[in-house]
């Protein structure tokens, strides 16, 4: 039996929409396009309810198995997860350390910030806290079978995960002893992680690391990363000759750029996590960052050329989610962002397109229904009174709790007939 407890964290960043470094631009153009879109109260009030959404935390307490005692996962759902239909599966994040708040509160705003500037995709995070890190994480040797850790993430956890529609990505995050069992567990279950971050691995990683890396060598889908602090002994000294003598001759030059080694002379053992894994997260995810160039803007917030025809451009967007081994979802954020810069640059067709291909990933968004009653409105004004309907109830459904509702209501209201 999984006992689920839920709780709402206030967003950490502003949910605005706005990607990559046209960031503020599209924020700015946001305004501009939803000014269009209703009255400028309501695109005040819309951009307003995007700011309020919170991030919904999940404790899921239950009998493991594996461990033969009661355990707990947190699962934490990035904030437009509600409004997502069953095609949008996001990636699963795992932090394993959960039971160190100093580790896990900044490696979770991290990804929270990275997630704002578009540098990391929405994803499910999920934090395992151990009861005993050092016997739980600790193996006898790279081959030692049967480590319950191992078997409660690969076995116990994805049906638990099942319910929010995780994606095929999974990256396992662990520091020190869960960093050197993050290694351990991507030999020996390498179809279970697509990619490891492991912040200042010691134990085994003489062992470890020539089979990760012949493992990599075959195997051009998956990654890992490896930090370690600086080589004073104040800082990570204890750690770095051995990790770094190590992924020296381990040869990582067979893995073909999939294995990333990087020293931070300035990080100690306990800070190395908050000063390295930003990067390592933001260098494993920059395909994703990278991707959102199909409407490149001047300062003006003009696009720069033309998009191609309404079809090509559709399958240009559709080609860029792709991703080692499998592809990320089109965020809410990059939607908007790029619906913007096309709505300011007056490609009418191109937006109606997009935001039917929109709202057929975020169904349970209102804004998105709004928006294409107004595109609507001159050459379709019954298809566009139906759009205005549908935003007025997926708002009803979705946002009764919103402290600007009843304005939101109004303001569409005052759309129809």
């Amino acid at each position: 039996m999984v006992q689920v407890m839920d709780e709402c964290v206030a967003a950490s960043g502003c949910s605005a929409p706005g990607v990559g470094s046209t960031a503020t631009k599209d924020r700015t153009a946001y305004h501009w396009s939803m000014k269009m879109l209703i009255a400028g109260t309501m695109a005040a009030l819309f951009l307003g309810s995007l700011k309020l959404h919170a991030q919904r935390s999940d404790t899921l307490r239950f009998h493991s198995e594996a461990f033969r005692s009661e355990r707990s996962v947190v699962v934490h759902l990035p904030e437009f997860h509600r409004y997502a239909s069953a095609e949008v599966r996001m990636p699963v994040i795992i932090l394993l350390d959960g039971q160190h708040d100093w580790f896990i509160d900044p490696v979770l705003n991290d990804i929270r910030f990275l997630q704002y500037t578009h540098e990391v995709p929405q994803a499910i995070v999920v934090t395992v806290p151990h009861e005993d890190r050092v016997r739980e994480s600790a193996t006898d040797s790279i081959a030692q079978t049967g480590m319950p850790l191992l078997e409660l993430l690969t076995v116990e956890l994805p049906p638990l995960l099942a319910p929010y529609n995780p994606g095929d990505l999974t990256v396992l995050v662990g520091h020190s002893f869960t960093a050197s069992f993050a290694l351990y567990a991507y030999l020996q279950a390498p179809g279970a992680f697509d990619a490891v971050i492991a912040l200042s691995p010691l134990h085994q990683v003489d062992r470890s690391l020539p089979l990760v890396v012949e493992r990599l060598a075959s195997d051009p889908d998956r990654r890992v990363l490896l930090a370690v602090g600086g080589a004073d002994r104040t800082k990570d000294g204890s750690h770095n000759s051995g990790l770094v003598n190590a992924v020296n001759a381990a040869d990582p030059e067979r893995a073909e750029g999939r294995l990333l080694f990087r020293e931070y002379p300035s990080a100690g053992h306990t800070s190395l996590p908050i000063i390295a894994f930003p990067e390592m997260l933001g260098t494993l995810f920059m395909p994703y960052a990278l991707r959102d160039s199909l409407a490149p803007v001047d300062d003006n917030y003009q696009m720069i050329t033309a998009p191609p025809p309404v079809d090509a451009f559709v399958r240009e967007l559709e080609t860029s989610w792709g991703f080692p081994g499998t592809s990320l979802p089109w965020d809410l954020a990059e939607i908007n962002g790029l619906l913007s810069r096309l709505a300011n640059s007056g490609y009418n067709e191109h937006v109606t397109a997009l935001l039917r291909l929109a709202i057929e990933l975020y169904p349970n968004y209102f804004g998105f229904h709004a928006w294409l009653g107004e595109a609507l409105l001159e050459h379709d004004p019954d298809a566009a009174q139906a759009a205005f309907r549908k935003a007025l109830a997926v708002l009803e459904e979705n946002e009764g709790n919103d402290t600007e509702h009843t304005l939101i209501k109004a303001e569409l209201e005052g759309m129809l007939k």
